[in-house]
């Protein structure tokens, strides 16, 4: 087993390079798709504060841009009252803006409330469970490739489980100004303004509960929807939406900025097999300027005709950017402990002098912080329960 995983890995995916003495390894980079089982929904649920109503849509908005032909004429005598989306402002009503709490944000408990649910109405079996985690830990994961910076995870192997999770004590410490908050805002704004959903509606989520194999590895994550074509469940109903700045001219630097959030985008997707989305492009005092809808093929196209260069000589394609992901969840999947005891381990992407010797390691942590930090993700009552 590898003791730590280079970037430069990344050329051998591109170039097709079997990894030496690693068969489990070489064999998550030969298949052709995404994943070895594709994405399947096990159940969605609404959330109200704390409370997740399963099997309930009241949560899941319906977009309103068109994404087909179907419908357009009662589409049509809808939105005639409606006002327009171009224009929108996308500041409206930031003065009431408060951030959510990131303890809030990036916790595991919505994930084990939908596995206590699966395995108590008999829809999902314990031996059917190998990874768990939030789509939101994942993409952290997936795009370091991308941004190349620290990061770290906590990793815990517990009863044939390993619980994945971003390490976001660093973020809570990073103060936001004003600026980036509007940021934020802007993109919450944006699916309101997409949706129609009034500011005074009472805040409810929608969520959705998926499963992916890799290698013989299921993954299974909780996935927050922005909203849907139409009010049902369904992967293949599903809308995301993303906002970025208007392109103030055609410098690479400037279309880079657009191509890793078309990356972004193309990931997020492929997690909940989505195939719809939209960008919102906003001007400098926050203002919707323009629309861009995406299907999959275009964001192939865009992303393999324009790639993301890790290096001068390595580029970053859709399919190498999965590639790269499998081999990291098979990876982690290669530590095995037969003891109901958790084994907790930090797994950290530490930035080199040299970009390709940049590398994932894991590192045990001290029996008092390993139990602070099982403690920490795992509510006791998931304890007791699994």
């Amino acid at each position: 087993m590898l003791d730590k995983l280079k970037l430069s890995v990344f050329e051998s995916i591109v170039k097709g390079i079997k990894i030496e003495n690693e068969r489990e390894l070489n064999e998550s980079l030969e298949s052709g798709e995404t994943f070895s089982r594709h994405p399947e929904e096990l159940c969605h649920y609404t959330k109200e504060d704390t409370t997740l109503k399963f099997a309930d849509i009241s949560g899941l908005d319906q977009v309103k841009i068109s994404f087909g032909p179907q419908n357009k004429k009662k589409r049509q005598k809808k939105r005639e009252n409606e006002p327009p989306l171009i224009g929108a402002c996308l500041s409206e009503g930031f003065h009431d803006f408060v951030s959510s709490n990131l303890d809030t944000v990036y916790s595991l408990d919505d994930i084990f409330k939908s596995v206590q649910h699966l395995i108590e109405n008999n829809t999902l079996s314990r031996d059917k469970l190998k990874v768990l985690t939030t789509r939101r830990h994942l993409m952290k994961l997936m795009s370091i490739p991308l941004n190349k910076q620290p990061v770290s995870f906590d990793v815990i192997y517990w009863r044939g489980l390993i619980i994945f999770a971003y390490d976001w004590d660093k973020e809570l410490r990073e103060v936001s100004d004003n600026f980036q908050k509007m940021y934020q805002y802007s993109g919450f704004q944006f699916e309101r303004v997409a949706t129609g959903k009034p500011h005074q509606e009472t805040a409810s989520s929608f969520y959705t509960v998926v499963q992916h194999t890799v290698g013989q590895n299921n993954v299974t994550y909780s996935a927050e929807i922005d909203c849907a074509v139409s009010l049902e469940p369904g992967l293949h109903n599903y809308v995301e939406l993303k906002t970025h700045a208007t392109l103030p001219d055609d410098k690479l630097k400037t279309a880079n900025k657009l191509q890793r959030k078309l990356m972004v985008l193309y990931c997020q997707n492929k997690f909940i097999s989505c195939k719809y989305s939209a960008i919102g492009f906003r001007s400098q005092n926050f203002r919707l300027v323009s629309l861009k809808k995406y299907t999959e093929y275009e964001l192939v196209g865009l992303l393999d005709t324009l790639p993301i260069f890790l290096t001068h000589s390595c580029s970053i394609k859709t399919k190498h950017i999965f590639q790269w992901y499998n081999l990291v969840i098979c990876w982690l999947s290669q530590r095995q402990f037969d003891d109901d005891k958790p084994h907790v381990f930090k797994l950290r992407f530490q930035r080199e002098d040299e970009l390709m010797d940049s590398h994932l390691s894991m590192d045990s942590v001290p029996q008092e912080e390993e139990t602070q930090i099982f403690n920490k993700l795992v509510p006791e009552w998931f304890q007791n329960f699994y």
